[in-house]
């Protein structure tokens, strides 16, 4: 008689599961390893969390985190990825990708998408204007900043990286394209430019 492992749902379920693999206190099947199974992006919301009695109580608020897993093809190593909940049991979409940008930013986006719907139209600074961005916090819905929720900064690339919170900063960096000019007041012609 075989027996099937039922497939954990939730990052914190899923990271919980992680180290137990991890530190081998688990019958996991022989051919997985750690970095195979969902677990919680190094250095994302979260990923401190273990079976050793770390943050064991979920956040009073939906908290977006990233999970990843590596899987290995005949032809290639690739990651991938997925937005997870620290508050609640969802996932998003599984995004394959290398990282740095490809597949994780899109992975990311989802659970922003979950935990603060319509981060998309809050206003984006540039790199570094953190006091800009106090100001810009009366445009946020009520409640939001101190739940964590996203700045957006203004890439200097096609695929950068969001960063997550980091050096005491409670919230993930989320990087944009800048938005377009106004095409209105391009010259269209060369007089103009005389």
């Amino acid at each position: 008689m075989t027996t099937t492992i039922r497939e954990l749902a939730g990052a914190r379920a899923r990271q919980s599961y992680y180290w137990r693999v991890r530190n081998g206190r688990t019958r996991a099947l022989a051919r997985e390893s750690a970095s195979q199974t969902w677990h919680i992006q190094p250095g994302h919301p979260g990923g401190a969390y273990c079976d050793l009695g770390h943050e064991l109580e979920p956040p009073a608020h939906h908290t977006p985190t990233l999970l990843s897993r590596s899987r290995s093809s005949r032809r290639r190593h690739e990651q991938e990825f997925r937005g997870g909940c620290l508050h609640c049991d969802w996932e998003g979409p599984v995004h394959r990708g290398d990282g740095y940008g490809d597949g994780d930013n899109a992975a990311i986006e989802d659970a922003h998408d979950h935990a603060f719907p319509g981060w998309r139209t809050l206003p984006s600074v540039a790199a570094g204007s953190w006091s800009r961005w106090r100001r810009l916090t009366s445009l946020y819905p009520a409640g939001w900043v101190d739940q964590g929720a996203p700045v957006l900064v203004m890439s200097r690339s096609r695929r950068e990286a969001h960063a997550p919170p980091h050096r005491g900063r409670r919230r993930y960096e989320l990087r944009i394209l800048q938005p377009p000019g106004n095409p209105g007041s391009i010259p269209t012609d060369q007089e103009a430019l005389f």
